[in-house]
């Protein structure tokens, strides 16, 4: 099996060499490939050294003494909690300069401090904050309490008279295992977690690993509580009610205490749960609670009503200091519905939900939660899984986590505590593009060459990075919504890529071209212009561009009969490293410098024989190894050759595919100009209807406002990487159902061997490809015109292990 597809019969290749009527010097003019980079907000391939995924940036919002905690408020400033008793706000991505809210008797000996903050969901009218916080008081056992008290907040400013006392006396006699989270549910209540305390209060057991304060119900320690947020007492529907049982919010944790079970617990069996959240997506309850272990296991534990999660007889999944494989929970304990060893993380800190529809969809239903020793953050998926092999992110002594709204999109905001950094994960949000009215698409009569920064007259000069060029396309503005244009990125200085939009509009997220230092590049591609026909380029390197205006899509407000698509199964027409033959037609002649190769299309590969303007191709150049690089132009059957070309071999068994729009020959066919190529190989995709095709609305094609990205598994959204040869399916979220068809660009990157990838709507894999690796750890990409399935999906298939970019750049309609 070869890098485009397997060929189509076993016929041998011809004995006769025809590689020297194809070479020659390189020719100035340039062909074009698309080799679309694959990059959200248009940046560079991320560096491998980078710890996220890909399209996701990590940025310092700003510093804060030794920050444990993080919340944003419902009125969307975010709080930073200090450990020394210092409540700082961030707002606008920023960190306020003054503290709202500065505690003098706060202890910080250990684990103590100021540990968690919740807000009332009305937090804009009634002002209420909770703060948890490790408090002096000199005649406890240890020295210290922890305590819960609402506040009154008024603008950036937490009043500290306005302190209201709801839960006391929580023991924090070893200094260590406070838990100390805080968060108002859906229910209205206000859930506290508190760790063991280090050592049992009561005085009954012992420390570390014997203490058994959490199986202790008569205690507050290693529990998570529910309570009324206006008295601190036990919330209604707590598990333990009756006899036996009374409100324990303020009689303290001490070897005196009593030993009726506390009705503020809601479950038990914690040794230090310092993070816990709350599931936004959820129409109920839920949460999620972060335990810390001793010394074998970290474990996240979904909580439930009276639920006992085994500390200190369980650690983990497993009995106390053993890793698996290991003895279940007996007696209903609950284990934990994730779990990992000490070569993972040393203590598990913060997690959050990921709020659904903001993020890749991917990520709706996941947990996001961190290790603090090992600095790794893993997602926990909506079925449940979770790769501890491949972290979401890195970054040591990360403490605490929430997400936070922004209008770039949703912000993964954290806090390292051993920096002292208050910092941001950001996803940017991609806008929904809006389809053009409908369109009908009319071929240039002569493909037509209209900048080229080479020539004197276009500055004669490469492009600047990172400097937008307006180019004037010759198109009447008036009429015309886009263009099809090759665009040629020529010699990069390094590692680069172009971007080409409509002048005057935002610049896309996507990008058109890329390409490594000194290659010859370049993209077919669908671009809407302005009222005076004009685009936009911007390269990030310095580099010469060169744009070919192909064709226009102009105004059809109602049935039309030319400029209609007409989508087909992909199909090949030729190979020429076959022999010519009846189902391989097609001939050759010498016309120097280049070879023609001429194809009949009318009557073949599901093309008519009447009503065709143009036909819809993949052509694919494929060059020895010891090929210098060449070009091919592809011109109606008989016509002079064009003062273009389609596309470039960058030589050395380089095999680049390019999507090819061309009107046919009075014959019905095509001629294929090769320089310095030495094979090529074409499949049909479809058509587009002449002047004597019956009037419709099908096959109008609508532009989007900006290209947009369907898929990218390097995120991933969209759908996953290929593991190996398989077929993925994509429902487009910006293309209608009903719709026949799409134009897209697919980019394959990181691919682990040659291969090719083949978009097609439905069946089986057709013998055709749309983009082609020549080997592995390439970025290579080519557009595509395909048929959408009945289904109205669409249909991916690799051949090799690869991640693909996937980005929508119009569609076209189907029966009304």
């Amino acid at each position: 099996m070869d890098p485009l597809v397997q060929r189509r019969r076993p016929t041998p290749r011809p004995a006769r060499r025809r590689e020297n009527s194809r070479r020659g010097r390189r020719s100035l003019v340039v062909a074009t490939v698309l080799a679309a980079l694959p990059a959200v907000g248009a940046v560079a391939p991320a560096s491998p050294a980078a710890a996220l995924p890909f399209g996701y940036s990590d940025t310092l919002v700003g510093s804060v003494p030794v920050p444990v905690g993080i919340r944003r408020l419902p009125t969307g400033v975010v709080a930073v909690l200090g450990k020394a008793g210092r409540v700082h706000l961030a707002r606008d991505g920023v960190v306020l300069p003054a503290p709202a809210l500065a505690l003098s008797d706060v202890c910080t000996e250990s684990e103590r401090g100021l540990l968690g903050i919740a807000a009332a969901p009305d937090l804009a009218t009634t002002g209420h904050v909770y703060l948890y916080a490790t408090r002096t008081a000199p005649s406890a056992p240890g020295g210290c309490v922890n305590r819960v008290s609402r506040f009154t907040m008024a603008g950036d400013v937490i009043d500290p008279a306005s302190e209201v006392v709801l839960v006391d006396g929580i023991s924090s006699v070893a200094g260590n295992h406070n838990g100390g989270d805080l968060e108002i549910g859906k229910d209205g209540m206000l859930w506290i977690s508190v760790g063991d305390a280090g050592r049992d209060p009561r005085g009954d057991s012992g420390s570390a690993g014997s203490n058994d304060a959490a199986q202790d119900l008569s205690l507050l320690n290693g529990k998570i509580l529910r309570v009324d947020p206006a008295t601190g007492g036990p919330a209604p529907g707590n598990p333990y009610t009756g006899a036996g049982t009374a409100s324990c919010r303020t009689r303290g944790n001490t070897p005196s205490t009593p030993t009726t079970t506390c009705q503020e617990i809601y479950a038990s069996g914690f040794r230090n749960p310092w993070r816990f959240a709350f599931d936004p997506n959820a129409a109920a309850v839920r949460a999620f609670v972060n335990d810390v272990g001793q010394g074998a296991r970290e474990e996240v534990d979904e909580l439930v009503a009276g639920g006992n999660y085994g500390w200190p007889a369980r650690e983990g999944a497993c009995p106390q200091g053993q890793n698996p494989p290991c003895a279940g929970p007996t007696g209903g304990l609950i284990d934990p519905i994730t779990d990992y060893p000490r070569s993972q993380g040393t203590y598990i800190t913060g997690g959050a939900f990921v709020p659904n529809g903001f993020w890749p969809r991917q990520f709706d239903g996941a947990y996001l939660f961190g290790d603090g020793g090992s600095g790794r953050m893993w997602v926990r998926t909506a079925a449940g899984t979770v790769n501890y092999a491949v972290p979401f992110h890195t970054a040591p002594g990360m403490s605490d986590m929430d997400f936070v709204p922004e209008p770039a999109g949703l912000a993964l905001y954290y806090v390292l505590t051993g920096s002292s950094q208050v910092r941001k994960v950001v996803f940017p949000t991609q806008p929904i593009p809006t389809a053009s009215a409908p369109l009908r698409y009319q071929p240039t009569a002569t493909a037509e060459r209209v900048f080229d920064s080479r020539r004197p007259a276009d500055g004669a000069a490469p492009l600047a990075g990172n400097t937008a060029r307006t180019v004037t396309t010759g198109v009447d503005g008036a009429v015309t919504r886009a263009v099809l244009v090759n665009i040629a990125y020529v010699a990069p200085d390094s590692a680069g890529f172009l971007t080409a939009w409509a002048a005057g509009a935002a610049q896309p997220f996507t990008s058109n071209v890329n390409a490594l230092a000194g290659e010859v590049v370049a993209n077919a591609a669908v671009v809407p212009v302005d009222a005076q026909g004009r685009i936009q380029l911007l390269t990030n390197v310095s580099a010469h561009v060169v744009v070919d205006l192909l064709g226009t899509f102009v105004d059809a407000p109602g049935a039309v009969t030319a400029g209609r698509f007409v989508p087909l199964a992909p199909d090949r027409l030729i190979d020429t490293r076959d022999a010519a033959g009846a189902d391989n037609a097609y001939s050759e002649r010498a016309d120097a410098p280049v070879l023609v190769v001429n194809a009949p299309v009318a009557g073949r590969s599901g093309t008519p024989t009447t009503g065709v303007s143009s036909v819809v191709l993949t052509v694919t150049a494929v060059s020895s190894a010891t090929s210098a690089g060449g070009w091919v132009a592809v011109a109606p059957g008989a016509a002079p050759r064009p003062p273009i070309s389609n596309l470039n071999s960058n030589g050395r068994g380089d095999i680049r595919p390019n999507l090819v729009v061309v009107p046919l020959g009075a014959d019905g066919s095509i001629d294929l100009h090769l320089f310095a190529v030495d094979h090529l190989v074409v499949d049909v995709t479809g058509y587009f209807t002449d002047s004597s095709a019956p009037s419709s609305t099908v096959g109008r094609f609508r532009t989007l406002s900006n290209p947009y990205r369907e898929v990218d598994t390097r995120t991933p959204f969209g759908f996953d990487a290929y593991p190996g040869p398989d077929t993925r399916e994509l429902d487009p979220v910006v293309v209608p159902a009903g719709a026949i068809g799409v134009a897209h660009n697919l980019t394959i990157v990181n691919n682990a061997a040659a291969g090719f990838v083949t978009a097609f709507g439905e069946g089986g894999v057709p013998g055709a490809s749309t983009a082609n690796a020549s080997g592995p750890a390439q970025l290579r990409a080519a557009a595509a015109f395909t048929r959408a399935g009945g289904d109205g999906r669409l249909r991916y298939y690799s051949m090799v292990a690869t991640d693909l970019v996937i980005d929508v750049t119009g569609w076209f309609e189907g029966p009304a």
